[in-house]
């Protein structure tokens, strides 16, 4: 069995893609193998800091993204070739062709990689970057159906102990469902509420990036219309990003401002906890390759409203764990916010069947399993 694997991703921030990676290195190096994460651009401390201490060996070589790809080819390449590990796991993030043809380069025998991303949003170039680098694979993963079958057009969960000669295959991403239910079964809810500043009313929560493809814009919207039903509704804003200024003007018009509350950017234990003081999470996204957030709030036992897109069709059995909503439609998105609102049974339930979800679908030890027989069946072929 190989032992070495040289993980190479391009920025080591906060977001979904970086948090599976470090799920990748938990269960690579409590199953006996050396990890090496390599990082070409920007990287976050608590993030390095995170991946150190699940047991990888951090290489950041801080490179400019003005660097031009034919630098960083060689750069990688020469890296590549130095380490020379018995695997190479690929985060397949633009530009994610170019480390893949680096590692083929350097005389990598066994290649992974994995896209965290939808295709639809993508033209044609990126598609065909795409499957250029998934033939120099021994195997390329996605996170969800939904994203394998935009970038190839059909798809199929890897299924341990059952050979095949794809080349593509869809291992769903994983949440910690142990370290959710403890952080918010250990959460001081009357605490945290008053800390923050929060009101008696029900809180609608959204986690991620502040930027387009996310929906923040239009749960804005739908929020407005919620509080027509609900005035003391309060919408809880976790995360940073370039659309800001631009959200808190719009929530200025719509004239919700005294409703929302802007937490910043915060690490996933901290998120944790925030979930225990949530009634409800949105997940309003223009697209979406899994619904990383979506899982994290079904394992914290809350109903989710989200958009009908990419693979929150799959983290999500509409009306069984949550409701899914035609993109883009405010007039729904507020509906089956104010109808879990005003029902709490049926958003208790929502909850419930959502752990069961989690913990059959999506936990850490599916995750590890399907990983793990993938690492040593395809590594052999």
């Amino acid at each position: 069995m190989a032992k070495t694997v040289l993980i190479a991703i391009p920025v080591l921030l906060g977001g979904g893609t970086e948090m599976q990676t470090l799920n990748l290195v938990r269960t690579l190096v409590a199953n006996g193998y050396q990890v090496t994460v390599c990082c070409y651009y920007d990287h976050e401390s608590s993030m390095v800091i995170a991946m150190e201490a699940a047991g990888a060996h951090l290489v950041l070589l801080d490179m400019n993204w003005s660097v031009g790809l034919w630098q960083l080819l060689a750069k990688l390449r020469r890296f590549f070739a130095e380490q020379h590990p018995d695997i190479i796991h690929v985060q397949y993030i633009a530009p994610g062709l170019i480390p893949v043809i680096a590692a083929k380069l350097a005389g990598i025998k066994t290649i992974f990689a994995t896209v965290h991303q939808p295709g639809s949003p993508y033209g044609l170039k990126a598609k065909l970057f795409l499957r250029t680098a998934a033939r120099l694979c021994r195997a390329f993963f996605c996170n969800s159906l939904a994203v394998e079958k935009s970038w190839f057009n059909n798809a199929a969960l890897y299924q341990p102990g059952l050979a095949t000669t794809r080349r593509h295959y869809t291992i769903y991403n994983a949440v910690d469902a142990l370290a959710i239910a403890k952080a918010v079964s250990g959460a001081d809810r009357t605490a945290l509420r008053l800390h923050l500043g929060l009101g008696n009313g029900p809180v609608v929560g959204i986690v991620g990036r502040l930027r387009w493809e996310k929906g923040q814009a239009l749960l804005f919207d739908a929020f407005s219309i919620v509080l027509k039903q609900f005035p003391d509704a309060q919408l809880l804003i976790v995360g940073d990003g370039p659309d800001r200024l631009s959200l808190e003007q719009r929530a200025k018009v719509l004239g919700i401002v005294n409703s929302i509350f802007w937490l910043g950017q915060k690490s996933p234990e901290e998120v944790y906890r925030l979930y225990s003081i949530m009634d409800i999470v949105a997940v309003p996204s223009v697209f979406e390759g899994f619904g990383l957030v979506a899982a994290e709030a079904m394992a914290a036992g809350l109903p989710v409203v989200a958009s009908n897109v990419g693979g929150l069709t799959e983290a999500i059995e509409d009306g069984i764990t949550g409701v899914l909503v035609p993109p883009g439609d405010c007039g729904a998105m507020a509906a089956a916010i104010t109808a879990l609102l005003d029902s709490h049974d049926k958003a208790d339930q929502m909850g419930k069947k959502g752990l069961q979800r989690v913990r059959a679908q999506f936990s850490m030890e599916k995750f590890s399993q399907t990983i793990l027989s993938a690492y040593i069946a395809l590594s052999r072929r």
